[in-house]
């Protein structure tokens, strides 16, 4: 899904918009939070509050 087709989701308030966004998105963040954190358990948390 294009990152404007998420976004028209976020402006609809779907509940659609959160998981296509961590579909697209959340390996990329976990990967950057781990890098960060050292710590796989606190990553995923990061991600996850995020």
């Amino acid at each position: 899904m294009e990152d404007s087709q998420i976004i028209a989701l976020y402006w609809d308030r779907s509940e659609e918009a959160i998981s296509e966004t961590a579909r697209k998105y959340g390996k990329y963040c976990l990967a950057i939070a781990r890098n960060i954190l050292n710590n796989d358990e606190d990553a995923e948390e990061c991600v996850s509050d995020a």
